[in-house]
C-alpha cells in the first residue's frame, strides 16, 4: 500500500481511537453520576448491619453499595410481578411477609404465609442461616343445588425465603408458633 495512504489512514483510525475513549469516559461519568444521585435518594433496605462506607475501608463501601443494588433490585422485582393475582401463577402465598426483630435474648421471626397450615410449613436452622419454605396444594369442589358438580378447582403454591441471621444463636432453643396464617420463629441468641 502506498505509505503517502497509510500515514492519513492510521492518523484517522488513531483520531477516531482518541474520540471513542474520551466519548467513553464521559458515558461512564455520566453513568456514575446518575447512579450516585440514585443511591443518596433511594432508602436502604439493611437485612444485617452494614459497614460504614466513610470509613475508609474499600469494602465496606462495596459492601454497602451491593446491599443498595440487592434492595434496589428487590424493588424492581417485586414492582413488576407485584399487580399479578397468585391464584392465576398457581401460587397462594408467594406474598409471605418476613419481619426479623430482636427482642431481649432472642430473634424474633414473622412470616405471614397465608393459605399454608402448619403441616405445609418447614423450618430449617443450619448455623445462622435460617430457611422457611411452605408448598401447598389442593382442590375445591362446588355443586349445585341437585348435587352436580358445576366447578373444579385445583390449586398449587410454593414459598422460600431464606437469610443469614445478624448474630450467634442456639440453634436447640429455637421454637415455632403457627396461628391464623402467622409464622412465629423465636431463636435464642447466644450471649457471651
Amino acid at each position: 500500500m502506498n505509505k503517502q495512504i497509510l500515514k492519513p489512514t492510521l492518523i484517522a483510525i488513531g483520531f477516531l481511537g482518541v474520540i471513542g475513549a474520551v466519548g467513553a469516559q464521559a458515558y461512564y461519568a455520566h453513568e456514575l453520576a446518575g447512579r450516585i444521585a440514585a443511591r443518596e435518594a433511594a432508602p436502604v433496605l439493611q437485612a444485617t448491619a452494614v459497614p460504614d462506607p466513610q470509613s475508609g475501608d474499600p469494602w465496606a463501601a462495596l459492601h454497602a453499595d451491593m446491599m443498595r443494588m440487592q434492595a434496589q433490585m428487590d424493588r424492581a422485582f417485586n414492582g413488576a410481578f407485584g399487580d399479578f393475582p397468585a391464584a392465576g401463577l398457581g401460587s397462594r402465598n408467594a406474598d409471605a411477609r418476613i419481619t426479623v426483630e430482636e427482642q431481649g435474648n432472642d430473634y424474633v421471626i414473622k412470616a405471614n404465609i397465608p393459605g399454608a397450615s402448619e403441616n405445609d410449613i418447614n423450618v430449617k436452622l443450619d448455623g445462622r442461616l435460617l430457611s422457611i419454605a411452605s408448598q401447598i396444594q389442593g382442590e375445591r369442589k362446588q355443586t349445585d343445588d341437585q348435587g352436580k358438580e358445576v366447578r373444579h378447582e385445583s390449586y398449587a403454591g410454593s414459598f422460600q425465603q431464606a437469610f443469614t441471621l445478624p448474630g450467634p444463636v442456639n440453634a436447640s432453643g429455637m421454637h415455632t408458633q403457627f396461628r391464623d396464617g402467622v409464622l412465629t420463629v423465636t431463636i435464642p441468641k447466644i450471649v457471651s
